[in-house]
């Protein structure tokens, strides 16, 4: 019954042929017929053939004055026929004139009542009561205007009043309507269910059920008993609609995992597959037809076909007409799963904040969740952070819950510290990110997501065991977590378990094979199995320096096999260098191959190559490896045999070297490392050079897309000839702290360009020469897409003496990494 509320010509439900609303008072076959024919017109418009009565009614106005009774029959078939102004028209001419039956006055009550005209209504009603008290219709229409004119007080009180003296469905079908006007749904379905129960066979309990029924969304048992109406009939559409909608809702409810989601999704998709083929070619349910598409949007997002869920949305916009909030909600995730972040920011910004800084409704978890990853990814901090703060702001860490005298835990305070984690992450600030989800983790310890937001910190910096240990830990509550699992899979990946990554990425995709997340793993296992090209060089431009002499240029090239039982690859590779000197040119050609091993822990490499550099075809070999013991702690080392950092004047003058170096590193986290090296040689024509070096980084400034950092040097060497024809003084040493700034100019998502700018001043001696200052400057850019492309140029402008002369250097080098 109270889904008329919804709409405005609320009198089509009352000539349903309801006991409670149905016309008592018909049509009589008048015995002060004016013709003969007056009787036929009366029996036609009881028929539904109204139009030959209005026509006569009209004619005969103009030729006589209409008696009370013909004015009540125009009143009573104009409002049969919803033409409301046609029906007030009558009345207002009328009713100063003479006094018009009980049965016109209810045709103009109900008329002013669809016009929303509540006074005017509520005046005509109460004016029938005070001639018939227990006019049931007049009663009831009084009522529902009452509650239509939201008196809310007066009206529940009338309608409880009437349904305890006179008990009955057609009473409670009414107290039933005024709690909807109300908005109390569960109130209303608890009234239309007394009313349906007393009497089940009656229409007017059936339908007021129904209507209760989908009010409170309970759209599939409404639909059940909505069996008796016709498949054209507006009511049932609306039912068909609403049981769909409610699939679509279920299928966005956390499920064990993504297939029983799919499969909710798929019901609904089929269903709408049904209805829209149904109601395709109906000119009447073109309005249901839309809605039907707008609903079907959210199955679409659910089963992640964003592309398509996007498309519908734009041919609605091209169609004209509003699209509801709740799907543009729907559509902006899918332009977030489809990397589109800015289109989803601009929609929800349009959403929440259509009018300034103060949302139009109280966000609810997921809104701000939505939002918030939408500013981040859309690289918009700013606003990520403002909305963070807001919402830590306005969620107190308790919440006080009516009628429990005991404050509960906030779920909104806890969401605004997660988000913040979030934003110190995305936004580089990692140390406050590791302080600030190591805090949540302890003081939540039953709490997995919090402690798998912490070991994502510390992987983010470089801490994979820690990561490990804490994942370890958050194991225990409980193990099938998918969250939790691919956040092992990444840490097992950067351990180099290549066994376990493979267990727990397969794992992850056969429960969720089209989430967003598990994607993205996948395409890192993926891209970890892929073929790889590593390219490195320089290309002197101007040069004085007796090392590497004038347009020199080198090129360094490897390729290397997808993983062979998971620890092993091939690898083949070809190097060259070439340089003008006072006594020619110098080149070396090195054709090499060999095998990478890598395990938890370990990396190793073992290389044979063939060496060529103006003496004749010549065999070296290479061993390299490194261990970790921690986090924090490397040793490695290389032993060669004709190494390939011989220098290439001393190649060109057929000498050659061996030697091998080795090097401990301390890594604290990203912002800060040093590495103390030493390295051996000994030269074919007797001499041996030892070298040794401290480098190190600390991170000086942070902001989201850029970071300096100061990066100082020291190092030296010592030979025990000096009368070579390479430059090779008896002793030197080198101090040259520099800064290195990293300025992103471009990111989006995985694709990445960024600047970089060094600067460097220093001091060299070297032994019988004294010192001088080094100065160095740099410029370059580096490229960074899709995880499968790394590559960067850096112009380098250098000046130091050798030899106690100071000679200028500018070069360009380059590298270049790609997965295939």
């Amino acid at each position: 019954m109270f889904s008329i509320l919804r709409h405005a010509n609320s009198i089509k439900y009352l000539k349903s042929g309801s006991c409670l609303f149905t016309v008592c008072i018909l049509l009589p076959l008048q015995a002060y017929a004016v013709t003969p024919d007056y009787d036929g017109l009366i029996m036609e418009a009881r028929a539904g053939n109204r139009a030959p009565l209005l026509q006569y009614l009209q004619a005969q106005e103009q030729q006589t004055s209409l008696t009370a009774n013909q004015v009540a029959d125009w009143l009573q078939v104009s409002e049969w026929t919803d033409n409301n102004k046609e029906t007030l028209r009558v009345w207002q001419r009328y009713h100063d004139q003479i006094a018009i039956p009980s049965r016109g006055q209810i045709a103009a009550a109900r008329a002013f009542r669809n016009e929303k005209k509540w006074n005017e209504s509520l005046a005509v009603w109460e004016s029938v009561l005070r001639e018939e008290p227990d006019n049931a219709d007049a009663r009831t229409g009084w009522i529902m205007t009452l509650a239509d004119s939201r008196r809310n007080e007066q009206a529940i009180t009338e309608a409880t009043r009437w349904a305890q003296s006179e008990p009955g469905p057609d009473r409670d079908a009414l107290v039933a309507y005024v709690y909807h006007a109300q908005g109390k749904n569960w109130d209303a379905l608890l009234a239309a269910s007394r009313a349906e129960t007393e009497a089940p066979q009656n229409k007017n309990s059936q339908d007021t059920l129904v209507a209760a029924l989908s009010a409170n969304r309970v759209a599939g048992p409404a639909l059940d008993m909505s069996e008796n109406l016709a498949d054209a009939d507006p009511m049932k559409r609306r039912l068909e609609l609403d049981a769909a909608a409610e699939i679509v809702r279920a299928a966005f409810t956390p499920a064990r995992n993504e297939e029983e989601r799919f499969i909710v999704a798929d019901k609904a998709l089929a269903r709408y597959d049904q209805l829209l083929a149904a109601w395709k070619n109906n000119p009447d349910a073109q309005s249901d037809v839309r809605r039907a598409r707008i609903d079907r949007i959210g199955a679409l997002v659910v089963r992640k076909r964003n592309a398509q869920a996007i498309a519908e949305y734009e041919s609605l916009m091209a169609d004209g007409g509003n699209v509801p909030s709740y799907a543009k909600r729907w559509v902006a995730t899918a332009w977030l799963d489809e990397e589109q972040p800015a289109k989803a920011e601009e929609m929800l910004m349009s959403i929440y904040y259509p009018h300034g800084p103060v949302a139009v409704t109280p966000l609810s978890a997921d809104d701000h969740q939505d939002l918030f990853f939408a500013h981040l990814d859309n690289e918009n901090f700013d606003a990520a952070k403002r909305q963070v703060d807001e919402l830590i702001k306005d969620s107190p860490y308790l919440r006080r819950v009516y009628g429990s005298p005991t404050p509960q835990p906030n779920d909104t305070w806890l969401l605004g510290q997660t988000l913040l984690t979030q934003y110190e992450v995305a936004s580089n600030d990692l140390p406050a990110a590791e302080k600030h989800s190591e805090r949540l983790a302890r003081t939540g310890s039953g709490n997995q997501g919090l402690r798998i937001t912490y070991a994502s910190v510390l992987e983010a910096r470089g801490l994979a065991r820690k990561a490990e240990q804490e994942l370890k830990i958050a194991e225990v509550i409980e193990p099938s977590n998918m969250e939790l699992e691919r956040q092992q899979a990444y840490v097992a990946l950067d351990l180099q378990e290549w066994k376990q990554a493979d267990e727990l990425t397969d794992d992850v995709i056969a429960r969720s094979p089209d989430d967003t997340s598990t994607l993205r793993l996948a395409r890192m296992r993926d891209i970890h199995k892929k073929s790889e090209l590593r390219l490195s060089g320089s290309q002197g431009i101007a040069s004085d320096s007796p090392v590497s002499g004038e347009h020199d240029f080198i090129l360094n090239s490897a390729i290397y096999s997808p993983p062979i039982n998971d620890n092993w690859r091939l690898f083949t590779g070809f190097n060259f260098a070439t340089g003008e000197f006072e006594e020619g040119k110098g080149i070396s050609r090195d054709l090499a191959a060999g095998a990478e091993w890598t395990s938890r822990n370990y990396w190793a490499e073992m290389e044979i190559s063939g060496r060529n550099y103006g003496d004749g075809q010549k065999i070296g070999g290479r061993l390299s490896g490194w261990h970790d013991f921690s986090d924090n702690w490397r040793i490695g080392g290389n032993v060669e045999r004709l190494a390939r950092s011989t220098p290439l004047r001393a190649l060109r003058n057929g000498v050659s070297s061996n030697g091998g170096d080795g090097y401990i590193r301390w890594y604290q986290n990203e912002r800060r490392e040093y590495q103390l090296s030493f390295a051996a040689s000994h030269f074919s024509d007797g001499n041996d050079r030892i070298e040794y070096g401290l480098s190190g980084k600390e991170r000086l400034w942070t902001t989201p897309h850029f970071t300096l950092d100061f990066t100082p040097g020291i190092g030296g060497s010592t030979n025990s000839k000096e009368d070579v024809p390479y430059y090779n003084p008896k002793s030197d040493f080198a101090v040259v702290p520099a800064l290195s700034a990293d300025h992103i100019l471009y990111r989006h998502y995985d694709t990445v360009w960024s600047q970089q700018v060094t600067g460097a001043v220093g001091s060299y001696w070297q032994q019988n020469q004294g010192s001088g200052v080094i100065t160095q400057l740099g410029y370059g850019q580096r490229i960074q897409w899709n995880n499968v492309v790394d590559g960067g140029v850096m112009l380098t402008w250098d000046k130091r003496p050798y030899d106690g002369k100071r000679e200028r250097n500018i070069s360009l080098a380059f590298d270049l990494n790609v997965r295939f």
